[in-house]
């Protein structure tokens, strides 16, 4: 067996995913379009429902009776798929609450408006034209949240569902520009897993695509809250710690290091593979930026490749 390169019984204490297992915890790209697609069908469904709104209360058309059931539960299409639970990629974003909000606005209009209509009395044209304002504002927000949806996809690695190179180049220049104005500090960690071409020479590909999922799970599970993780190539991963100085930060990742040594992933019946990884930690500095940051990570992860690989090493200027 190759050093770095550990295949076990199945038999041991394994603490990661069983055979098969989707990535725990993490938001992948089908789970957004899966998001996506169901908010899609909601929101036709909800212009019918409100045609039948107005055929019911404005012209007592009987072929809208189909709308009384959905009316009756207190809620319309749009409403009962607020209240579902198919939208684990949206609910964090803030705007996914103000269209609850709006829903629960627009459904009081609603019933206000029919309960006038019931008594035989006219609608007065402000009530109408302010439940008409609703419906228009609940129609902007859910676009809104349907393109925050689309550029969160545009923005997570395919494999592994955490941030691409292209979200890690979007959030570091926010963190630099931060570090610009408050002078606080902020260190990156370049992550590369040891000897991770063996693993895909010995197990497959399949396999090593599992060992990137685990240790993406492993480094956006296991940082602090408000630190980021982000596929940055290959075997390589970026951690982005915010208000962090180098001593903190190479305190951090160290424990990131020793539970990714401690991890396995079990890609079939009776395999376990462990794996290890180096990593490289520099500060965001004002005078140099996202790419010297980056360089510098980049130089101390060879220099704990060089020490013998599993370390975390922090680069350092050079003495004058």
């Amino acid at each position: 067996m190759d050093e770095g390169l550990h295949d076990s019984a199945a038999t041991e204490q394994v603490p990661a995913t069983a055979p098969g297992t989707p990535l725990a915890g993490r938001i992948r790209p089908e789970m957004i379009l899966g998001a996506l697609g169901r908010l899609e069908r909601a929101m036709t469904a909800h212009t019918e429902w409100l045609k039948d709104w107005h055929q019911r209360v404005f012209c007592g058309d009987p072929q809208a009776a189909s709308a009384d059931a959905v009316d009756t539960a207190g809620r319309c299409p749009l409403g009962d798929w607020y209240h579902g639970r198919q939208h684990r990629a949206m609910a964090d974003n803030p705007v996914f609450a103000r269209v609850g909000d709006k829903l629960d606005d627009l459904y009081g209009r609603a019933h206000a408006i029919e309960d006038v209509a019931r008594q035989g009395r006219d609608i007065p044209s402000g009530d109408y034209g302010t439940f008409m304002t609703v419906v228009l504002e609940l129609n902007t927000l859910i676009r809104q949240l349907e393109k925050d949806t689309w550029n969160r996809l545009a923005n997570i690695d395919p494999l592994t569902g955490i941030g691409n190179r292209q979200a890690m180049r979007t959030h570091l220049e926010i963190e630099n520009e931060r570090n610009w104005r408050s002078g606080r500090p902020c260190c990156i960690a370049l992550v590369d897993l040891d000897y991770f071409k063996r693993v895909n020479d010995t197990y497959g590909h399949a396999a090593g695509d599992m060992v990137l999922q685990v240790v993406a799970t492993v480094l956006a599970d296991c940082v602090r809250p408000y630190d980021r993780a982000f596929r940055y190539g290959g075997e390589e991963f970026v951690l982005c710690l915010p208000d962090t100085d180098t001593a903190t930060a190479e305190a951090v990742v160290d424990r990131v290091r020793q539970k990714i040594a401690d991890t396995v992933a079990s890609p079939s019946e009776g395999q376990v593979i462990r794996v290890t990884a180096s990593f490289g930690v520099a500060p965001l500095t004002q005078e140099g930026g996202i790419d010297l940051a980056l360089g510098h990570a980049d130089a101390a992860m060879y220099e704990a490749k060089g020490q013998g690989r599993n370390r975390v090493c922090v680069w350092r200027p050079a003495a004058n």
